[in-house]
């Protein structure tokens, strides 16, 4: 699980430097529904699959049996194992180990074997970038030119030919407009050089070429309640909404406007820019930035006013903003003006202040002052640039960021289940608006998707590519799974001691329903010799940093390739004691009838 500390600067960190140039088109409208459509566009409670999904899955499954042959496993029709890959959290190191290890299965042919791929956080870039392409998994081309590029934003190609500039003026226009668009513009622009404006429901009438994709978030409001039954939140080419309420809306349709489950403003669907801005948005949960106190603000949590965090939160991602505004800056000079903003910015924050000694009153207008003060030192630098495209195109972003950071607004789309009559409706979601956001906040690993009986998997892959404490993902979804009544494979407690120099793969046997787990640290006793290389990995590529080096971006990949393909062994045999479990459970059943 990222750390909080990951978590902030990370998502801090893509806040401003890729406002570079992005593709504006003009907003994808959906067609009017008729009244029959209407009545299906809301479901729920259900624990079964969309029909869209169902029957994917039945077509895909031929491609798996295929591909089952071709690894000498034995499987029959009807008893192709479910299998999916999970990608983590991690921000571009993420998003590229996952790219390596999809190049590595492709290249042992492992990649059909997959019914789902499943992502939160930074490896959902890789597999939005990769799934614009309909046959990325029979292409096989897993290009990094995506993920790398050093274009300013502010260059006159960008600010005049439409693109990220200007389809963020047109989305700042929206009534529900938040710094989850803002952020994919970001990560999508910055880090994998992609501005993906295709719409997720496109892909509802595609083939059985790719696995099925699903991308997870969580309510943060919800979250907050530790309502854990309406936290996570998952997308999927056809429908979206709360898998453990059981409650769905048509992808399409997710942002109309809905009461008592009946369509009431059909708005056009979110594009694949703002929903990577949503499921990569972990700077949005307030707790990851309060914990970065400066010293002078430490104080017991119960002390410790609410300005505080809404003071660290303008401070912080402001500064992250300008360290990405600086990596496209190659002038000596304009680079000196961006860290003399710095400066000025860090004298604010630094600037001592006795809160213990204020009343609640008096620190919450001390700290008020400080917000002003920030945010007028942006004003008087941006006045004092030389005039032209560059200055133009900060102070605009400023107009759009500023007012954002003072609400602290992310992932607002409007509630499909707004004035539901049902009782398992819980209060959190009793709102017009949703707030959806990145959910590595809460587990840095998809698992919980493919929990249960509605996609019944038999075999989770998961290479773990996140910050923080090793096996901390799995641990907390072991949790999760309890409090939600999920089956879950046992985690022996001495598999932990491994969490400071792990090796690079364990395997976590499922009985009788609970999925088996394989788990792959990226980092790991075959590539690091100690403890101490593992940890100086980890800060080489660390979440919170500048868009990677082609050089960097390349070794990691082949880090990432090169565990995948050291373990192809264990993991075909994995699949082949899954096929011989699905096999089974069929017999059972069969003879039970």
């Amino acid at each position: 699980m990222v750390s909080c500390r990951g978590r902030a600067v990370v998502l801090a960190c893509f806040v401003c430097v890729s406002l570079r140039g992005l593709l504006a088109q003009p907003v994808n409208a959906t067609a009017e529904p008729s009244p029959e459509t209407s009545a299906k566009l809301v479901r729920g409670p259900s624990d079964a699959l969309s029909p869209g999904e169902a029957e994917f899955i039945r077509q895909r499954k031929e491609v798996v049996l295929a591909s089952l042959g071709r690894l000498n496993i034995s499987s029959t029709a009807d008893s192709v194992p479910h299998i999916a890959l999970l990608g983590s959290g991690g921000g571009q190191r993420a998003a590229v180990a996952l790219l390596g290890s999809l190049q590595q299965m492709g290249q042992d042919d492992l990649l059909d074997t997959l019914l789902y791929i499943g992502g939160v956080s930074g490896s959902t870039w890789t597999m939005a970038l990769l799934y614009s392409d309909p046959q990325w998994s029979v292409n096989k081309v897993f290009s990094s030119q995506g993920v790398h590029g050093d274009i300013p934003w502010w260059s006159p190609v960008n600010l005049i030919v439409p693109g990220p500039y200007w389809w963020l003026k047109t989305k700042s226009k929206d009534e529900d407009f938040s710094l989850s668009e803002v952020w994919g513009v970001l990560t999508s622009y910055l880090f994998m050089k992609h501005m993906d404006q295709r719409l997720l429901s496109d892909e509802a009438s595609r083939d059985n070429t790719n696995p099925y994709p699903v991308y997870s978030a969580i309510e943060k409001e919800c979250f907050n309640t530790n309502t854990t039954d309406a936290v996570w939140f998952e997308f999927t080419p056809h429908e979206a909404g709360f898998p453990e309420l059981g409650h769905f809306v048509s992808t399409a349709y997710l942002g109309s406007g809905f009461e008592g489950g009946e369509l009431k403003e059909q708005k056009p669907e979110m594009d694949m820019v703002q929903l990577q801005g949503i499921v990569g948005s972990a700077l949005a949960h307030e707790d990851s930035i309060a914990e970065m106190v400066p010293s002078w603000m430490n104080m017991s949590t119960a002390g410790r006013p609410t300005a505080v965090k809404d003071h660290l939160r303008i401070y912080f991602t402001l500064n992250i903003l300008l360290e990405l505004l600086k990596s496209g800056i190659k002038d000596v000079t304009d680079l000196a003006k961006v860290e003399e903003l710095q400066k000025r910015a860090s004298d604010i924050l630094l600037e001592e202040v006795p809160l213990h000694t204020m009343t609640k009153e008096e620190q919450v207008e001390e700290l008020q002052r400080k917000n002003l003060a920030l945010v007028a030192s942006v004003q008087t630098w941006v006045a004092e640039m030389n005039i032209g495209l560059q200055k133009n195109a900060v102070t605009e972003l400023m107009e759009v960021v500023l007012p954002l950071l003072i609400k602290w607004q992310w992932g607002t789309t409007e509630n499909f289940l707004y004035a539901v009559k049902d009782s398992e409706v819980p209060d959190c979601l009793q709102s017009r608006v949703l707030n959806l956001i990145d959910g590595g906040i809460a587990i840095n690993m998809p698992y919980e998707p493919f929990l249960g009986k509605k996609r019944d998997v038999d075999l989770l892959i998961a290479p773990e590519f996140s910050a923080g404490e090793m096996f901390e993902t799995l641990t907390l979804a072991r949790d999760y799974a309890a409090a939600v009544g999920k089956p879950f494979p046992v985690i022996h407690e001495q598999v932990l001691l491994d969490k400071d120099w792990p090796k690079d793969f364990y395997v976590f046997p499922g009985e009788n329903d609970q999925p088996t787990i394989i788990f792959m640290p990226l980092f790991n006793r075959i590539n690091c010799k100690d403890e101490a290389e593992v940890k100086a990995r980890m800060v080489e590529y660390s979440t919170f940093q500048r868009p990677f080096s082609p050089e960097k971006i390349a070794a990691l990949q082949e880090i990432a390739r090169d565990n995948m393909r050291n373990n192809k062994d264990a993991i075909v045999r994995e699949i082949q004691n899954a096929a011989t479990r699905r096999q089974g459970r069929r017999n059972v059943t069969d003879s039970a009838l």
